[in-house]
């Protein structure tokens, strides 16, 4: 009796009478293709690197990272069933990524604004197009991620975004602003990182709860009782395990993206890196990366994700649900906006707990 192609398992047939190997003749024009794709070149989304994202998930980032395994983790993964199926899932992923992938012509070479932004980031970069399906850009930042520890480098996710130009170059090189064709002053840039990475940092906690004390105040202005009112019961969030801001509504693709691997020790001077903020209610730099800090220090976050008003860290644990009110009030007394997403406060802490991503987004 056949079995169905979908059923059949092929594992003992190409061990035994292929001697482990697959060639280009074996597969169709479909398979080729594919495989081209997937395992062709070192691009992301690749084969190579998902097996050790899969090593990475499989060990744990402290025994992934140690040198017990020289660099060569993949080669200890045990090659059972959960093995096999783990990374089947992982290429039927990847083939549903390349049947529905498409490109927006009219980004798929870099802008002048993208040549000056990968300039002014000054590290090795990655520019992506607008595309349908964004795997190539999420394997791409997940592969950096895990090579980002070895290597010294933070990955994070910028939107190619014309204010977003003009809030870097206000911040750091203000005498720029307005130039023809992008031009900026490197060494003012340079000087303004070097600037605020030798600054003595704020406590985290305390540029938090001032900010919080201003969000109470202001409740009481508009008469609304803080517990009731403004916080509310931990019901009715989501799952938020996606990052969302860089995504353009209109067209339902990404907006064109760079993914940049910056040179730096600690996650939050990234924010010293690439200067943003420092308008209406979003905090300045100094700010900015004092909450960073002490967010990754309390819960692992990171930032990951940059347009010229949003913000998206990312965590590899959720908040735990008793901490989630908690970090809640920081986040809202952060970025005042969070009241337009939600109701009440009790909803972002319900999806706290549940997410891996934070956003946050200033009017």
């Amino acid at each position: 009796m056949k079995v169905s192609p979908s059923g059949a398992d092929l594992r003992a047939f190409i061990r035994d009478e292929l001697e482990g190997q697959l060639f280009d003749p074996l597969f169709n024009k479909t398979g080729r293709a594919v495989a081209v794709y997937y395992y062709g070149e070192n691009d992301s989304p690749y084969f190579p690197c998902d097996i050790d994202d899969y090593a990475l998930r499989y060990f744990g980032p402290s025994q992934y990272h140690s040198n017990e395994f020289q660099q060569e983790e993949y080669l200890f993964i045990p090659f059972d069933e959960d093995y096999y199926q783990g990374m089947a899932r992982s290429i039927e992923k990847r083939f549903t990524n390349w049947q529905i992938q498409d490109f927006d012509e009219d980004t798929l070479v870099p802008s002048a604004l993208a040549n000056a932004m990968m300039t002014y980031l000054d590290c090795e970069c990655t520019y992506f197009p607008s595309m349908k399906d964004d795997a190539p850009i999420m394997s791409a930042y997940s592969y950096a991620r895990r090579l980002g520890v070895r290597e010294g480098f933070l990955p994070l996710l910028v939107k190619v975004d014309e204010t977003l130009w003009e809030c870097l170059i206000m911040n750091s090189a203000p005498a720029s602003e307005g130039e023809d064709d992008y031009g900026f002053n490197p060494e003012k840039v340079a000087e303004y990182r070097k600037k605020m990475l030798v600054a003595p940092m704020k406590d985290g906690k305390a540029v938090l709860k001032e900010l919080i004390d201003q969000r109470k105040d202001e409740a009481d202005d508009d008469d609304r009782d803080w517990e009731e009112e403004v916080l509310g019961e931990m019901k009715g969030g989501y799952d938020n395990c996606r990052f969302s801001s860089y995504w353009d509504s209109d067209i339902d693709m990404p907006h064109p993206l760079i993914l940049a691997k910056i040179p730096v020790e600690n996650p939050w001077e990234v924010l010293a890196h690439l200067s943003f903020g420092n308008w209406n209610e979003c905090p300045d730099t100094p700010e900015l990366m004092s909450v960073t800090k002490y967010w990754f220090e309390q819960c692992g976050a990171i930032p990951a994700a940059m347009t010229h008003d949003e913000l998206e860290f990312n965590l590899s644990a959720p908040v735990p649900k008793e901490k989630a009110s908690e970090v809640t009030v920081e986040q809202y007394g952060f970025c005042p906006d969070m009241d337009q997403n939600f109701e009440e406060l009790g909803a972002l802490a319900d999806t706290l707990r549940r997410s891996t991503i934070w956003y946050f987004w200033w009017d």
